[in-house]
């Protein structure tokens, strides 16, 4: 308050970033003011004034997340202030590193009393990130020493890290408002990946779509934007009542709003009292501040000086990402707590406990595959990995390599699953598959489909699970069932003995034996026990309602297709009178080997599709028996 900051903006920039007439008319920063200023070795820097007055902290948290450096302003005939020390805690939390600090004012003050004045800033810096940052003596009314601080702010910039870009843009609105000609416009600082003129957006929390007609940056019309740059996004389909500071712009579908979301947090040294479990507090993520309840996870209290894990239990949704930077302010009496950086946006809801802060811990840890393999505990694409452990495109990339070839994960078709979370999916098929085993051990196993909807998984990573596993030895492929490599359906003596019995009675008239229905009634052998001498290869089962013995199905085959050979069509009347069996059962039988692609209906007649040699060898395979010959 009153140290001359946006004077000093006006005269790095020719700008005066105090656009309200309130503002003006007081001599005082009530909301965010823009700037841009160019640098003497090319290319520009976007500045956003904020004010200083501690009644306009909103304001101020709503224009300092996104920056690369801070341009700290102290008027050298008032010193270090109260609200400079908030501003300086405010930007330690945020990670804002790097910075110049103007001295301003110096035409007030003597050499001593500036002498001071620079000993006291430097003992406020002592200890903050701003330790060490360059100071620079200027008076924006006499315009001295304003060429010194261009060349420090441009030499603290250069050493400022590219900003990242993971195809994901994003703009938290700070600015909406109606321009005659253009319609909406919203003003932020892009972060995350690249907007283009004539991209479809999303606004979030609302869901509300729209079009990007133009974009600006410093009044210049571009054809895209930058992560970095501040940006001017002139949307059509949305009116400017629709949306409001806190906003966030981004891709269809990119971002998921939260309403809790997890953390490690700090509470400043200088807070007045611990922060408490189930608190209320306001925070404050790109321009949004929300109401918020914390739920402490490693005790009833965080004092001042210590820090954390939280989850945050929001009032309202929040468009947040991995890694995004926030603020803590207690609403009364209000103070700024702390904060810190987002871990967790799934939105799970944490109970108090070490295994809670243990995976937190887990995507929160310092390499990058460590997080990555964090985000596995279910199968995901790398996008949706790499999005949730907040990585680049090329450091997710990497650590997808690393985690795969070290063995810690494991493709599934499209997803990455971590090593453990893989062997937990494999332990539930094999758990499974034993317990069905026992409830039915004449069947050859599980049904396929019915095992895949237990786990919730989509056909194409099923089937990816399936494969590793048979390669691996672990489970085998029976038809459409899995089982576990080791089970055999088993008859029992006396089934073996029911069994014997009815063989004798299919074998008296091969053609014409006995329904499902009399070999249970009258043998004792049940449609289980069918299944499983199906399954082995003693019995040849069509549909529910015919059951023939292998060497039955493979005669009639035979006499089929020798007919087809010589007459080249045959009737159902006639397939009866050439085998002596009925009409009841020849239909399945002609039926079955259409279904096996032998032959073909043409009108009441079959007639053969494949070569007589093939169908004879197809028979042979589908009956176990060696080739019929004519």
């Amino acid at each position: 308050m009153d140290h001359g900051k946006s004077t000093l903006v006006t005269a790095l920039t020719g700008i005066d970033p105090d656009r309200l007439r309130e503002e003006r008319e007081r001599g005082m920063t009530i909301d965010l003011g823009f700037a841009w200023l160019g640098l003497p070795e090319g290319g520009e820097v976007g500045i956003v004034d904020v004010p200083g007055h501690q009644d306009f902290i909103r304001n101020m948290l709503a224009g300092v997340g996104p920056v690369d450096a801070v341009l700290l302003v102290v008027a050298l005939d008032e010193g270090v202030m109260p609200q400079t020390r908030e501003h300086l805690a405010i930007l330690g939390v945020l990670g804002v590193d790097r910075g110049v600090v103007a001295l301003t004012k110096r035409d007030l003050v003597d050499d001593e009393w500036a002498a001071l004045a620079r000993a006291d800033v430097a003992a406020a810096l002592r200890g903050t990130p701003l330790s060490g940052a360059p100071m620079i003596d200027v008076s924006a009314t006499a315009k001295t020493g304003i060429a010194d601080l261009i060349a420090a702010l441009e030499s603290v910039l250069r050493t400022a890290p590219a900003r990242r870009d993971l195809g994901r843009p994003r703009l938290a609105i700070d600015r909406a408002f109606t321009l005659t000609g253009f319609g909406t416009v919203v003003t932020g600082t892009l972060v995350d990946g690249t907007f283009a003129a004539g991209d479809e957006i999303e606004v979030l929390p609302t869901g509300l779509r729209a079009r990007v007609r133009g974009i600006q940056t410093h009044k210049r019309a571009l054809e895209s934007a930058s992560p970095g740059s501040r940006v001017a996004l002139n949307l059509t389909g949305v009116e400017k009542d629709e949306l409001a500071r806190g906003m966030v712009v981004v891709r269809p579908g990119a971002l998921t709003p939260v309403s809790v979301l997890s953390a490690r947090i700090e509470v400043l040294g200088s807070a007045m009292e611990a922060l408490r479990h189930d608190e209320a507090v306001k925070v404050h993520a790109g321009t949004a501040e929300i109401m918020a309840r914390v739920s402490l996870l490693e005790g009833a209290t965080l004092d001042p000086g210590t820090s954390g894990w939280v989850q945050l239990r929001l009032a309202t949704p929040l468009a947040v990402a991995v890694g995004d930077r926030f603020v803590l302010r207690r609403p009364s009496p209000p103070e700024t707590l702390g904060g810190g950086a987002v871990a967790d946006i799934t939105g799970e809801r944490m109970r108090r406990r070490r295994e809670a802060v243990a995976v937190l811990e887990r995507r929160s840890a310092p390499s990058a595959a460590s997080r990555l393999l964090a985000t596995l505990d279910v199968p995901r694409t790398p996008d949706e990995a790499g999005a949730r452990g907040g990585l680049e495109t090329a450091e997710r990339d990497a650590a997808a390599r690393e985690l795969v070839e070290s063995g810690r994960a494991v493709w599934l078709s499209d997803a990455l699953i971590g090593r453990d979370s893989f062997e937990a999916l494999a332990t539930r098929i094999e758990r499974t598959l034993a317990a069905a085993h026992r409830r039915s051990p004449l069947r050859a196993g599980a049904p396929r489909e019915e095992l895949r909807s237990s786990l919730d998984l989509g056909p194409k990573r099923f089937n990816a699970l399936v494969e590793r596993l048979v390669k691996d030895g672990r489970i085998a492929e029976r038809g459409s069932a899995l089982a576990l490599v080791g089970h055999t359906p088993t008859l029992t003596p006396a089934q073996e003995a029911a069994w014997s019995r009815a063989r004798g009675a299919l074998a008296r008239e091969p053609l014409q034996p006995p329904s499902p229905t009399v070999l249970e009634s009258d043998y004792g052998l049940d449609r289980e026990v069918v299944a499983a001498l199906a399954e082995r290869g003693d019995l040849v089962r069509i549909g529910t309602e015919a059951v023939f013995l292998p060497d039955a199905v493979a005669r009639f085959a035979e006499a089929v297709v020798g007919e087809l050979a010589t007459k080249g069509t045959i009737t159902v009347a006639r397939a009866r009178d050439l085998t002596g069996s009925s009409r009841k059962h020849v239909l399945p039988l002609l039926g079955f080997l259409d279904d096996r692609g032998l032959t073909r209906r043409s009108g009441d007649d079959r007639i053969l599709v494949l070569s007589p040699e093939q169908a004879r060898e197809r028979v042979a395979t589908l009956t176990g028996r060696k080739k019929v010959t004519p």
